[in-house]
């Protein structure tokens, strides 16, 4: 059940009027740190890395993000075990979990400004997988988009919605494939749902990213980067993909305006999110801006797009899947076609450093991942195997322990 004072909260912003987009680019920020629920930390192993990842926020201030933590270790019986669950907050309220079908892991994408979130959650030993879950702050969950011919196990997830249709993927069927591999749940496609419950089939070979307001998503076809008008099915490549590159949208605003990321495929033909990548905008008319990578960073990525001219991210060392936090990224904001570091244009007296950016609202606020300064390093944990002998064993590393936030333009 969702707390009561989230949905008081949320009740009086919705009988407010809409935020209206700030003015001219702004060049400082106020900061305020969001709290992980006390509920998702009672199990976490002090000595190890934990926190939470920030993902988006509605123009209400309201952001979704999800936890992280360790609860077991063991380096003599090699074994890492985790957990993670979804929640909301807000400077305002501070931090509220969201419900789950069964214990285990809960993920969610994005957060609309109708209060509505979108992810997934994880199954049972009965009936595994991933099951595409929506949420609502007035205390709505549900799970949508299962196949019954996929069985009991189910791989699905739901990544946005504009209250007429919901987005998502799931691996289905793939017809082109010659019977009985035609009927197997192996192919990601993307699937739509609209305010009536109707589930249909969208483009196959993928998955979406965003919708708007103007029932255009954007994401993924065969690596190629694409828009897809819902109602009518028509689907417009903003940037096609090639041997070399990969091609991943990320996000679309109201105004049709879209951020992403052009990778470079460390083996051909093969999307890799741990390879480099520039940054990218695309104009509502489909113009495509590459973006300029912080001074001295090797590769950058977009992940949100605002409404006057903003787009943020990260740029650095582009060491994107190790095991440690990545200290080398920077929080990026591109205005004007330049790189900004984030760190730059908020008070060093925060005494922290962001790591990534990942999405702006109308207003003009920003969320943001990074560490605080002077806190003491914990240790992430990773498995090694050792191809001489053929074992496994739990390596760790020093990391830090990760903090979400909000900038707030200064004035506003």
């Amino acid at each position: 059940m969702i707390d009561s004072r989230l949905v008081g909260a949320f009740a009086a912003l919705l009988c407010s009027a809409a935020a209206a987009a700030h003015g001219p680019a702004v060049s400082r920020y106020r900061v305020n740190e969001l709290p992980v629920p006390d509920s998702l930390s009672a199990a976490c192993l002090s000595a190890y890395s934990r926190g939470a990842s920030i993902t988006r926020i509605n123009d209400f201030g309201v952001v979704n993000a999800s936890s992280f933590c360790y609860t077991t270790v063991d380096t003599v019986n090699p074994m890492i075990l985790s957990t993670g669950a979804t929640f909301v907050a807000a400077p305002w309220f501070g931090a509220v979990e969201l419900p789950r079908t069964n214990p285990g892991y809960s993920y969610s994408y994005t957060i609309n400004n109708r209060g509505e979130l979108f992810g997934y959650e994880s199954g049972t030993p009965e009936g595994g997988g991933l099951f595409a879950t929506k949420w609502t702050l007035a205390g709505g969950h549900e799970r949508i988009f299962f196949d019954p011919a996929c069985g009991t196990i189910q791989f699905q997830a739901a990544v946005d919605g504009n209250g007429r249709y919901t987005v998502g993927w799931a691996l289905r069927g793939d017809p082109s494939l010659p019977p009985p591999v035609d009927e197997l749940c192996i192919k990601m496609r993307w699937v739509i749902r609209d305010a009536t419950g109707v589930e249909t089939s969208g483009p196959l070979g993928g998955s979406p990213a965003a919708i708007n307001i103007q029932n255009v998503a954007v994401g993924t076809v065969d690596r190629s980067g694409v828009r897809y008008h819902v109602p009518s099915g028509q689907l417009t490549v903003l940037h096609a993909a090639d041997s070399a590159h990969s091609v991943d949208p990320t996000d679309i605003n109201d105004l049709g305006e879209v951020a992403g990321r052009i990778t470079q495929n460390a083996q051909p033909d093969v999307f890799n999110a741990c390879d480099p990548s520039v940054a990218v905008r695309w104009e509502r008319d489909g113009h495509e801006r590459v973006l300029p990578h912080l001074p001295g960073a090797v590769s950058s990525h977009a992940f949100g797009v605002g409404y006057d001219g903003e787009t943020v991210g990260d740029s650095g060392a582009g060491a994107y899947c190790s095991y440690t936090d990545n200290s080398g990224e920077r929080a990026a904001l591109w205005e004007g076609g330049r790189a900004f570091d984030l760190n730059t244009l908020i008070p060093r007296a925060a005494g922290i450093t962001l790591t990534y950016a990942y999405a702006v609202n109308r207003r003009g606020q920003i969320t943001a991942g990074g560490y605080v300064n002077d806190e003491p390093m914990t240790l992430c944990p990773s498995y090694q195997y050792d191809s001489n002998n053929g074992t496994v064993s739990v390596v760790t590393v020093a990391c830090h322990n990760t903090h979400m936030f909000v900038l707030t333009p200064v004035g506003r």
